[in-house]
Formats: C-alpha cells, sequence, structure tokens
C-alpha cells in the first residue's frame, strides 16, 4: 500500500504490520465489484482511498480470469541473469579444496584467481565474487563463531585515508 493509502485507511484493520492479506483482498474484491456495478473510478478511489493506477492493475487481472486474481503477487525477479553460474561457484569451491585439503590454511580469494587467470580458459568473476562465494560456503560449513573469525582474511587491504 501506498502512504496514500494509509492515509484514507479509514475502518481498514490497522496494525503494526499492515492489513492481513485476506483483508487486502475483500478490498480488492470490493473495489472491482464496485466497478463492475458501474460506480466510477474516481468516486471508487476517492472513497477508498486508493490510486487509480491500483484499481487498474486489479481491474485488469479481473477481466485476464486469472483464477487467484486478488491475491498478491511475488516482486521476485523471475531469472537472475548477473548471478555467477553455479558451475563456476563448484569449480571455485573444488579449487579451494584443492590448494587447502585439510583447511588448516585459508585460501584467499587473491590466490585463487590468481589460479584461475594462469589455468581457467571461462571468464574469471571479481575478486569480490569469488570472496563472497568462499564466505557463503564458509559459513554454510564451519560454524559461525569459526566464520567470524576468519572473515577478513580474503579482504584487499583497505587504503590508508591520508
Amino acid at each position: 500500500m501506498t502512504s496514500r493509502t494509509n492515509r484514507h485507511a479509514a475502518g481498514r484493520k490497522q496494525g503494526g504490520t499492515g492489513a492481513a492479506s485476506s483483508d487486502l483482498e475483500q478490498r480488492r474484491q470490493l473495489a472491482v465489484a464496485r466497478y463492475l456495478d458501474g460506480d466510477p473510478i474516481e468516486v471508487i478511489c476517492q472513497e477508498m482511498g486508493c490510486a487509480k493506477s491500483w484499481l487498474y492493475k486489479w481491474k485488469k487481472r479481473y477481466r485476464a480470469a486469472e483464477s487467484p486474481w486478488s491475491q498478491e503477487r511475488s516482486r521476485r525477479p523471475k531469472t537472475t541473469p548477473s548471478k555467477t553460474p553455479e558451475a563456476i561457484e563448484a569449480a571455485l569451491i573444488a579449487l579451494r579444496q584443492t590448494l587447502a585439503p585439510d583447511g588448516s590454511a585459508p585460501v584467499s580469494a587473491r590466490v585463487i584467481r590468481d589460479h584461475l587467470r594462469h589455468h581457467a580458459t571461462t571468464s574469471i568473476p571479481s575478486l569480490r565474487t569469488i570472496y563472497r562465494i568462499l564466505n557463503r560456503q564458509t559459513k554454510e560449513v564451519v560454524s559461525p563463531s569459526i566464520a567470524l573469525h576468519h572473515s577478513h582474511d580474503n579482504l584487499p587491504p583497505r587504503p590508508k585515508p591520508w
């Protein structure tokens, strides 16, 4: 909901986390039903305290005959084109295990990147990407206290602010 919708939300259930999903669905259904009964969009939006774009969105979904048209949809993207492919992540983790098989000495992202430069034919991820992948894998395998202890081992040194 927008701040405009919240401002005109008289008579609706208010809570710390917002209205319940069933309350929102009922509100959407009521708005579309009023539109189908012939009420002008301007009047519906003014009385319900919502933007016209809000009502047009739900009217469009209703007309498209989508089965759960009044339910909220995820805004998460269906694809992530910039995500590092799983094959490259697996190769980085395998390379780390090859360079330090017993896990006693941490292998830095810089060492792995340099190794990839000399031996890899595929594209090489950035130093920061390698660090994030290794750090994520460390947190999954090792307890959080140990992961926090070694979290700065793979970072490049900070420049001094002269």
